[in-house]
């Protein structure tokens, strides 16, 4: 539970307006306007926040209802799901790369009243979803539109010129109340929307604080590029931020994103695996081009994981080297990410050893840490001072982790879900006696740090008994430059195939079969006979959100994709 005597604070609403009344004149939310940061002020989102909520309640929306966001990250998502929250509605974001077969599902699943929707573009993409729909009867747009849809659509400028009406309507909201009901991303079926509560989240945010308890938080600087739509953003670059005195900086899009982290001198940063992963190729792409500073380069890392792996040796020598190495190369790469970054955080998969490794070996920690949406979403968490690589640290204040007899993680906590929204059978198969089955499979080692081994449902029984997790082995080809996916098949096989995924960049490079074969042989030297992987398929197409075989959160939907290579991935055992 959440203790109120540390808090004065029981739902997310009390927890924005208890800040506020510290913070009021303080910068809060920035967003590029004419190519310039500009700043809303805590008072300015404060007022905002009450007038959309007005506004709201004076549409009819009820406490209750589900209301759906439909944007890129800004100022204004920020305003509305707090408005929706505190009108007594329930936000139900939604992925921008949504197709009008997901709006339509969105929808009459959620049974949504209202819609805000960001951009022309994307109102166009949506239309359709609801031509035929009689409950949406009012749209908010963040950007002026026309239209000739029979919808009532509201340009949200145009709101902030008016006063705020029924200023004495409360509605109350209790810490059992639905906050947000945010859909899986579909890798294994039919998405399910996950019903988080006021209590769920602020005891997940309480026990995430305490990760940092060590940290003396003062004028941070967040930059915000994951969609809101994801738990993990919506958690940790929403609500999180305004518990570590943050600013919040929206990143303009992925393209720029090296760009505004020069402008906004993050301090800390939170992302997926292949965010980390893509930096690490291009970092090693670029000193390979230069035989010499390759080599000083090479020297200058094994040093940086020597001194990591050995803490208590290499007390001269080595340090002084490292020391002169940090100068001449690793703050060159850490102002890639500004001037001020202390550290990053990484959830959403599974990061490898040997890219969190490279990165402290350079001097920047990557906090690995571990969640699911049914869980408001972090379980564990590594923490600054023992940032133990090769784990997803201890569980988070608040919440209990076991392992069952067949190597399943169970969660126990305030931050569980409340349920799935309308399938009463799936929450009973999820949740039983209070305890969450994650599906992934795991354990915990002597100074209780959690190990992810793999998914339940991904594990690889070949016909010889042997159970094998793909997990481990893909991520050993995340170093490669040369690759951008892989994904390895063999359940009910007598041995396991891969399908390697080649990056654009070297598709049409001569030799690359000999480099995938030096490459893919050094990998197998690593694992064990039976994990080997006996044959491969190079595939010179990627895997992306277009085409479906990736979810918004870049995760690889496995089920398409050997529904697609079926006949190759057969025909390697023929």
């Amino acid at each position: 539970m959440i203790n109120d005597k540390e808090f004065n604070w029981k739902t997310l609403t009390e927890l924005f307006f208890e800040e506020a009344k510290k913070q009021l004149d303080k910068p809060l939310l920035w967003h590029k306007v004419n190519n310039q940061y500009k700043s809303y002020s805590w008072k300015i989102v404060r007022k905002r926040i009450l007038l959309l909520s007005s506004k709201l309640i004076q549409l009819g929306i009820k406490k209750g209802d589900k209301v759906i966001i439909i944007s890129e990250n800004n100022p204004n998502w920020f305003i509305t799901d707090f408005a929706i929250m505190l009108a007594g509605g329930i936000t139900v974001p939604a992925y921008t790369t949504y197709t009008k077969k997901d709006y339509e599902y969105l929808i009459k699943d959620s049974q949504a009243k209202m819609v805000f929707i960001s951009n022309k573009k994307l109102f166009l993409n949506f239309v359709p979803a609801i031509k035929n729909n009689k409950e949406i009867k009012n749209i908010f747009s963040y950007e002026k539109i026309n239209h000739s849809l029979n919808k009532n659509i509201i340009y949200i400028e145009d709101l902030w010129k008016e006063k705020i009406k029924n200023k004495d309507v409360k509605i109350k909201i209790t810490q059992d109340d639905p906050a947000c009901i945010i859909y899986t991303s579909g890798t294994s079926g039919t998405p399910k929307g996950v019903i988080l509560t006021h209590k769920s989240i602020c005891s997940n945010l309480i026990g995430s604080l305490d990760i940092f308890k060590n940290i003396n938080f003062n004028n941070e600087r967040y930059i915000s590029f994951l969609p809101l739509s994801h738990s993990y953003e919506h958690t940790a670059g929403q609500f999180m931020p305004l518990l570590t005195s943050s600013e919040i900086f929206y990143a303009e899009n992925m393209d720029k994103l090296f760009t505004n982290f020069k402008e906004v001198n993050p301090t800390y940063i939170a992302a997926v695996p292949r965010f980390y992963e893509a930096i690490y190729k291009k970092i090693l792409n670029n000193f390979s081009k230069n035989k010499i500073l390759e080599k000083i380069f090479n020297i200058n890392l094994n040093l940086g994981k020597k001194i990591y792996l050995n803490q208590k040796k290499f007390l001269l020598i080595t340090r002084f080297f490292k020391f002169f190495f940090k100068i001449m190369i690793d703050n060159k790469i850490k102002k890639i990410f500004g001037k001020n970054l202390k550290f990053f955080i990484s959830g959403g998969g599974a990061l490898s050893y040997e890219i969190n490794i490279f990165f402290e070996a350079i001097g920047i920690k990557i906090l690995q840490g571990y969640g699911l949406t049914e869980t408001s979403p972090t379980v564990s968490c590594n923490r600054p001072e023992l940032n133990k690589i090769g784990t997803v640290g201890p569980p988070i204040k608040g919440v209990e982790v076991k392992i069952a007899t067949d190597g399943e993680i169970l969660i126990k906590g305030d931050n569980l879900m409340k349920g799935y929204l309308g399938k009463e059978k799936e929450t009973k198969e999820k949740i039983k006696n209070n305890w969450l089955y994650t599906g992934d499979i795991g354990e915990i080692d002597k100074d209780n740090h959690l190990i992810i081994t793999d998914r339940k449902k991904d594990i690889i029984v070949t016909t010889g008994g042997d159970n094998i997790a793909p997990q481990k082995i893909e991520n050993m080809f995340t170093s490669s430059d040369l690759i951008s996916q892989v994904i390895v098949f063999g359940d009910n096989k007598p041995f396991l195939i891969a399908l390697i995924f080649i990056n654009n960049d070297y598709s049409k490079k001569n030799g690359i079969n000999n480099e995938i074969d030096k490459y893919l042989k050094k990998i197998n030297e690593k694992l064990s006979s039976t994990e080997k992987i006996r044959k491969y398929m190079l595939i010179n197409e990627q895997l992306d959100q277009k085409s479906g075989f990736l979810t918004p959160t870049m995760k690889i939907k496995r089920k398409k994709v050997y529904e697609k290579y079926k006949k190759d991935i057969e025909g390697f055992y023929n």
